[in-house]
């Protein structure tokens, strides 16, 4: 039942009750029929929904959160419960940049799937970028510093890598902090669970996403700090666009594929899910050659890259000892276009 206006709404509450105690009828053929359709296209849908739904693994993300609590954010207009229901996340910033902007796929990668051959390679440590976007005069309007790190964790019974991102956004505007967290599984580097925490968010005080990545789904929650309510996500993951992973995950992910100078293949970049435009993102990866690159962290032997996808291409260099990121370049960057994004490895330690 879909309550229109907030006097609707709160004539639904207070029929909730009742609403619950009515006896369920049997579902028709028809329906049933229905429902099969949609998941094959790709919905889903979870009911009931409880507005203060809980019981997500949220105990990965003590360590992000408590680096973000403290913001201050500028007085923003006043919240209300409408917005859960109104709000149209897609991420603000990504590692890939204007991937994030590009659109839902409507066939599957032409180039293999670029999974994981040796996940060994992988080691705890921690990795500094540093993004900096400048306009067409070559004039600096937005630097975002990240912290990556990787460390093992095995509180869900599973050997996996806890993955932690924090993003410190600066420019003319309000400061923005960003953190995500995820587990994925050390022998195949499949996601676990998945959650992002921004502040502030557009004109609110800050959002947060809750993901669970299970079989060809996934599914979690978004809420809105200080705003009861939330809106689930349920979607579906093909499995022809394997292997998903999160933008968070990405300048280490190629460590554990064996480049060489023909190589090339194909991931996906699971976005937020909440929305129908903002679920997987595929990405083709090719190696056009090999170059030594000079960054704030070393001077390093690479393979040069490209990233292509519906939204244009990127230039990316990652090591040739490692295949660990140190160095992209978009031209055009959106969402206005127009000047330069320069993402650099600032330092490292470990790995």
């Amino acid at each position: 039942m879909i309550w229109s206006g907030k006097r609707d709404r709160a004539f639904g509450e207070a029929i909730r009750p009742e609403l619950a105690r009515m006896t369920t009828p049997s579902p028709s053929a028809a329906l049933r029929e229905r429902i099969l359709s949609d998941r094959a296209a790709g919905a889903r849908i979870i009911l009931p929904v409880e507005r203060n739904a809980g019981g997500f693994p949220v105990r990965y993300l003590v360590a992000a959160v408590a680096v973000i609590v403290g913001l201050v954010v500028l007085p923003s207009r006043r919240a209300s419960r409408d917005d859960v229901g109104n709000a149209q996340p897609v991420v603000l910033d990504s590692f890939f940049g204007s991937v994030v902007y590009a659109e839902q796929p409507g066939s599957a990668p032409s180039l293999p799937a670029a999974f994981p051959v040796r996940p060994e390679r992988l080691h705890a440590g921690t990795l500094r970028y540093r993004r900096v976007f400048s306009d067409s005069l070559e004039h600096v309007t937005k630097t975002v510093e990240s912290v990556l790190s990787l460390t093992a964790d095995s509180s869900t019974g599973v050997a996996a890598w806890r993955v932690t991102r924090i993003d410190q956004e600066r420019s003319s505007g309000p400061p923005v902090t960003s953190a995500e967290t995820l587990l994925v599984r050390q022998k195949d580097l499949g996601l676990i669970t998945r959650a992002v925490h921004v502040r502030p968010y557009t004109h609110w005080k800050g959002i947060n996403i809750e993901q669970r990545i299970t079989g060809d789904s996934v599914n979690g929650r978004m809420t809105l700090d200080d705003i009861k309510g939330m809106r689930p996500i349920a979607r579906r993951l093909p499995s022809a666009y394997a292997p998903y992973l999160s933008d968070a995950f990405a300048p280490v992910y190629l460590a554990t594929v064996p480049l060489s100078a023909r190589w090339q293949g194909s991931v996906t970049l699971l976005g937020w899910a909440v929305i129908p435009k903002d679920v997987l993102r595929p990405v083709q990866l090719r190696v056009t050659g090999e170059e030594r690159v000079r960054v704030p962290a070393g001077t390093f032997d690479c393979w040069r890259m490209t990233i292509s996808h519906s939204g244009g291409v990127i230039d990316y260099w990652v090591r040739k000892s490692d295949g660990i990121a140190v160095r992209l370049v978009e031209p055009n960057p959106p969402p206005g276009g127009g000047g330069e994004r320069v993402v650099t490895l600032v330092s490292q330690s470990g790995m």
